[in-house]
């Protein structure tokens, strides 16, 4: 499921990417990065790293070609606004043409769940989670989510964990979690999933095809 995820630079957005590749095993996921009102990538970059003294691989001013090593001040931001937590990220490319952003560190736990489709992808039938194309049955029941025309507080207000029932698919909005959280069985075996508001308004519109549900404990 691709999702959008917010970068900032000493505070300040940058820009977005969408992880597009992950080295699993590793915990590492990179992406291209979408800037946002830079003029320059590559003087914004060395800028930062010669002011905060981080060192920088590779520096070519002539073709504006930068590698660096972890930023500390580099941050990135899941959905709904949570910090990605792990080692941190670089940022390497050049002007003009692509950069993209590695981060590093990420918990096996998390690859399942934030990054499910990427842990799929690499252990398939040696994890417990499934993938399964989304059928009707789901996008009619986001279509009832969207129709209420709620935020997520206030689905917190009335959370219920088993307000969406049908054959294949149980569940509601989790206050805890800020998600909507499902049961999903197939063959007698259950399995779990959890999606965002933003998630959900991806399925009605069409914008994402597969769900990765994990086995139930």
């Amino acid at each position: 499921m691709r999702k959008k995820y917010e970068i900032e630079l000493n505070g300040v957005k940058i820009g977005t990417t969408d992880f597009e590749y992950a080295d699993t095993p590793m915990g590492v996921v990179h992406g291209k990065i979408d800037f946002e009102n830079v003029e320059s990538p590559y003087e914004l970059i060395r800028n930062h790293c010669k002011k905060f003294k981080v060192q920088i691989n590779q520096d070519e001013p002539k073709h504006k070609i930068i590698d660096t090593v972890v930023i500390p001040e580099l941050k990135v931001y899941l959905e709904n606004g949570i910090e990605l937590i792990g080692w941190g990220g670089a940022i390497t490319g050049m002007d003009n043409e692509e950069y993209e952003i590695q981060f590093g560190g990420v918990d096996y736990r998390l690859m399942q769940t934030e990054f499910a489709h990427h842990y799929y992808e690499y252990f398939k039938d040696e994890c417990d989670l499934i993938k399964i194309k989304i059928d009707q049955e789901f996008i009619e029941i986001c279509k009832k989510i969207i129709s209420k025309n709620l935020t997520e507080n206030e689905w917190a207000e009335i959370e219920s964990s088993d307000e969406f029932q049908t054959e294949s698919y149980s569940g509601g909005f989790d206050a805890t979690e800020m998600e909507f959280c499902f049961s999903f069985y197939d063959n007698n075996q259950e399995y779990w999933f959890q999606l965002s508001l933003t998630d959900i308004k991806r399925i009605k519109n069409g914008e994402t095809e597969y769900l990765y549900p994990r086995k139930a404990d």
